[in-house]
């Protein structure tokens, strides 16, 4: 899984990962074992609380394998169905331990909204950090809680966004564009010689951006060890947008989408550097 859209390869068609549409078996296309699966094979009692319409899907079956769900709308009451798990009494067939992997996405959703500067997000960021404190009260003595990130976020340069559908020196020779604003898959047409839109690419964003081959970024570890039925869902081009910049496609990109304050994906520090808080109840 490689952005929030990616190439199929089976079918040439630009897919939504976290909708999971043309995508396909989840199992396929996410192959390796996943660390709650693999904790929960191992005898761990694994939870997830999280809204009901997450059980099952396809996101969740690819990147979450492994752990029992518990449906849970509100943030609150996946703090208290984390509580209730950690509480609740030992199976006596496993090791007797248990993780609960508890997501909060308001936060995210709110900085993608308004931008990590807005007061709004700092009240999502409050009313998280008051749960989050009230979970450190509830949870059984000796419990090790830690809080972490999947990513940062920066706040998008309305004036430093170019669109491949309408620049004619971006959009020649793109036959799809996936992944998202801040970290881009160019898929070439058939017969386009790929460094030629690095070239091109390269000229038309200059400093905001860092144009690479496939064959570059998977050499230089942009996404890890890469097993080879994953690189045909590589763009051709990859691309990290650098200071506040983005490109987007009108084509598949709403107006919504274009005027989104709040992105992430890329190199930068804001977005790839995180914290992580530990506490023991």
């Amino acid at each position: 899984m490689l952005g929030y859209t990616q190439r199929n390869p089976e079918t040439g068609k630009l897919a939504a990962v976290v909708q999971w549409r043309d995508l396909g078996d989840p199992a396929d296309v996410q192959r390796e074992p996943t660390v709650l699966e693999t904790l929960a094979a191992a005898g761990t009692r694994v939870v997830a609380p999280g809204p009901r319409k997450f059980a099952g899907s396809g996101m969740s079956q690819a990147a979450l394998r492994g752990p029992a769900h518990v449906a849970a709308e509100t943030f609150e009451q996946r703090v208290d169905a984390t509580v209730s798990a950690l509480r609740g009494p030992v199976d006596p067939a496993g090791t007797g331990q248990r993780l609960v992997y508890l997501y909060q996405g308001d936060v995210d959703k709110t900085g993608h909204g308004f931008g990590w500067d807005s007061w709004q997000w700092g009240d999502a960021l409050e009313a998280t950090d008051q749960e989050l404190r009230r979970l450190v009260r509830s949870v059984p003595r000796g419990t090790l809680v830690l809080v972490t990130a999947d990513h940062g976020q920066i706040k998008a340069d309305p004036a430093l966004q170019w669109d491949v559908a309408t620049d004619p020196a971006l959009h020649p020779g793109v036959a799809l564009v996936g992944g998202e604003p801040r970290a881009l898959h160019l898929y070439t047409e058939p017969g386009t010689d790929p460094a030629d839109v690095v070239a091109r690419w390269t000229e038309r964003l200059g400093e905001h951006a860092l144009v690479v081959p496939r064959d570059q970024a998977v050499a230089d570890g942009w996404f890890g060890p890469v097993a080879p039925h994953v690189l045909p869902a590589i763009g051709d081009v990859v691309v990290a947008m650098t200071g506040a910049a983005t490109v987007v496609d009108s084509r598949v990109h709403s107006a919504n989408a274009r005027a989104m304050p709040g992105v992430h994906g890329s190199l930068t520090p804001h977005e790839m550097l995180v914290p992580l808080l530990t506490a023991t109840s």
